[in-house]
């Protein structure tokens, strides 16, 4: 995950137009950000026309709610809407048995760790924010890059071991490792999903 964040200056006046209803804005996020939001799209859904109606849904909802005035990073924003169609993309389709891909086996796989044996569902999501920043806390800076890019940004363990430099079996180890201990953080924490 690369996101080019422009000078707070640039980026702030970026955002100005946008609240200004320039379109010209609009293009010029697709042009500095498109290729990384079309490949965040792309990992989630594994569909070429289901990622690029993802980022272009994406697009006309910063359009029609750009994010308020301040402390935003336009980049991080863009992608969390991308990241949110293309989740949603992947629900319609493996709701509708029409597919699925990398990002429903990561989901899997982190299913294992988030679920409740009993079914039982907490709905305390500050207990499940607690404990999932407890958990990226305790690891180390690689151990959170990799486990952000599997379960965030949705890349393939190949992927994740070519750009991080390492065997894809260690990222697959290191993942195993962290699910594990993701499962002890929870239980500390008294969450149960």
């Amino acid at each position: 995950m690369s996101f080019e964040r422009c000078n707070p200056t640039a980026e702030q006046e970026l955002l100005d137009r946008l609240v200004g209803r320039d379109e010209s804005a609009l293009s010029e996020v697709s042009d500095r950000w498109g290729r990384m939001l079309y490949g965040l799209a792309y990992r989630i859904t594994g569909s070429v026309p289901d990622a690029e109606e993802c980022v272009n849904d994406a697009l006309l909802d910063l359009w029609q709610n750009p994010p308020a005035h301040g402390d935003t990073d336009l980049s991080a924003y863009v992608s969390v809407l991308v990241r949110r169609r293309a989740v949603d993309r992947v629900r319609f389709n493996t709701a509708n048995r029409r597919g699925g891909g990398d990002y429903t086996c990561a989901l899997d796989e982190l299913d294992q760790c988030l679920a409740d044996p009993n079914g039982q569902a907490d709905e305390d999501s500050m207990a499940i924010r607690d404990a999932l920043q407890a958990f990226l806390d305790s690891l180390d800076k690689e151990n959170r890059v990799i486990f952000l890019l599997r379960y965030y940004a949705a890349y393939s363990n190949a992927e994740i071991a070519r750009r991080r430099g390492i065997g894809e079996r260690a990222v697959e180890m290191r993942l195993n490792r962290m699910r594990k201990r993701l499962r002890r953080v929870l239980a500390e924490h008294d969450v149960s999903l």
